[in-house]
């Protein structure tokens, strides 16, 4: 299957960037408010759906939409990552998630969590922030950017045989826990993408721009 990019009612920082990122072919997701950024791009998206508490605009009649309740369980995001696994989709790239209201922005990173323990390959980006998530006997390659640093947190209570190769603070087989930031502030080496694999628990990888 193709892959499909979930627009969510955050910032995006610049949405042009996030624009260049949509290849031919992606299956698009808008979360509520997640409408009006595609809308400004003049994309038209396949699926809109949410409560429809921050969006009231009028969508095109040549998206389908699926409405839900406002008091419910599942997040806007969340309903829209279940939906893309709902039809089949294994890659998912989800922008417009950070930002804004800080529970907003924790809560889809739960959600990116939620999507890689159910199978999905999943990503947050945005022009000056990339998360990752990565789970038992998994490795990731980070991308070296000029600028970037690189941060891996343990999500999971405990996460062992964790190894940070190719960057300046190394790590082999080691095991970290949720409750010390151990990992935070990594920094690349020039030019050098960075390695991050875990042998079991959950990880979270935060690529972001900044001193």
């Amino acid at each position: 299957m193709n892959r499909c990019v979930i627009f969510g009612g955050g910032e995006i920082a610049d949405i042009r960037y996030t624009q260049n990122l949509l290849q031919k072919g992606d299956y698009i997701i808008c979360a509520d408010r997640g409408y009006a950024y595609c809308s400004s791009i003049n994309v038209i998206p396949d699926l809109v759906l949410g409560d429809f508490d921050s969006y009231s605009g009028k969508v095109s009649p040549k998206c389908e939409i699926l409405r839900y309740p406002i008091e419910k369980d599942d997040t806007d995001t969340m309903l829209a990552v279940k939906e893309a696994i709902r039809r089949g989709y294994q890659e998912i790239l989800m922008v417009g998630m950070l930002g804004g209201r800080l529970d907003h922005t924790l809560a889809n990173i739960q959600t990116l969590v939620y999507a890689v323990q159910h199978g999905e390959s999943a990503q947050i980006i945005d022009k000056g922030c990339r998360i990752t998530v990565i789970k038992d006997n998994q490795s990731v390659t980070i991308p070296y950017e000029r600028g970037f640093h690189f941060s891996v947190f343990c999500h999971s209570d405990k996460a062992q045989g964790v190894s940070i190769r190719h960057a300046k603070y190394e790590l082999e087989d080691a095991d970290i826990t949720n409750g010390f930031p151990i990992g935070v502030s990594n920094a690349f080496l020039p030019g050098e993408d960075a390695q991050v694999s875990v042998q079991k628990g959950i990880l979270v990888i935060v690529a972001n721009r900044g001193e």
